[in-house]
């Protein structure tokens, strides 16, 4: 099981990071959308019927348009944010609240707000003429999606490190069985000093305010995580599919990624 789980992140690892450094901006946009459309069905058929499903997928991909209009765009990215952070409450809550979030219009809004949120972000770094208007010295916007992606992996990896290793307390045990106090309190110090120390000079910003946007984004990236956890405690089952051998299925990886993107743009708008 763990030889298949490397071999697959592995691949995805390098099949990801080919398409984002090589692929013209247009194809990108589609492959976003195409990932966006794939791990959102993901989130709604593992609760709702085929008939709900199918048509929030139609309205999703009408929003997906939609939110390259900027007004919509920042919109989309807000309201993810906002969710993630309320998300909090029914995480620490669970199971007291397992009755709303099964609810189906909750499940509908959770979905809505934290995809379209995941693809705005992405489609604005995308888009954007100039990484300097977001206080940026990237050389170009494919290497800060991968900057992006790390911050969640590197997360990841601590966490699981220590954890595996020196964890003792459990954290957010009610969602994530697995995860140590250990594990996320190392995680979100050593990995927002070290991106800090490693690529400070990459930010048009005071270096107390780069170390505050990174610590902020990655406990983002744990709470999606810990969402996608908490709303598969909620219908009870192990994986939202079996897309990808020994990981589950695409929002089981993306789930850090989709929360890290929309914090870490909604912060450097607003800064910048």
């Amino acid at each position: 099981m763990l030889r298949q789980r490397i071999i697959s992140a592995l691949l995805l690892v390098f099949f990801i990071s080919s398409i984002v450094l090589f692929f013209p901006s247009n194809f990108l946009v589609y492959f976003l959308a195409i990932i966006s459309v794939l791990s959102f069905w993901e989130f709604l058929k593992i609760r709702l019927s085929n008939l709900i499903t199918f048509s929030s997928l139609l309205i999703f991909i009408c929003l997906i348009f939609v939110a390259h209009f900027p007004f919509f765009n920042n919109l989309f990215i807000t309201l993810s944010v906002l969710i993630y952070a309320i998300a909090c409450i029914f995480i620490l809550s669970f199971p007291l609240n397992k009755t709303f979030l099964k609810n189906s219009l909750t499940w509908l809004f959770i979905g809505f707000s934290i995809h379209l949120g995941f693809f705005a972000s992405v489609f604005q770094i995308i888009s954007t003429d100039s990484l300097s208007s977001l206080s940026l010295n990237f050389s170009n916007d494919r290497l800060f999606i991968l900057y992006v992606v790390l911050i969640s992996a590197l997360m990841d990896s601590i966490a699981f490190f220590v954890g595996k290793n020196f964890g003792k307390r459990p954290f957010i045990n009610n969602v994530s069985p697995n995860k140590t106090m250990e594990g996320f309190l190392s995680a979100v110090t050593i990995a927002p000093i070290f991106l800090l120390l490693t690529s400070s000079q990459a930010f048009e910003l005071p270096i107390i305010l780069v170390f505050i946007v990174l610590s902020l984004v990655s406990i983002f990236s744990v709470i999606g995580d810990a969402v996608a956890s908490l709303m598969k405690r909620v219908v009870e089952v192990k994986d939202y599919s079996n897309l990808i051998p020994g990981h589950g299925g695409l929002f089981d990886r993306l789930d850090s990624h989709i929360a890290a993107f929309p914090c870490f743009i909604f912060l450097l708008n607003i800064l910048s």
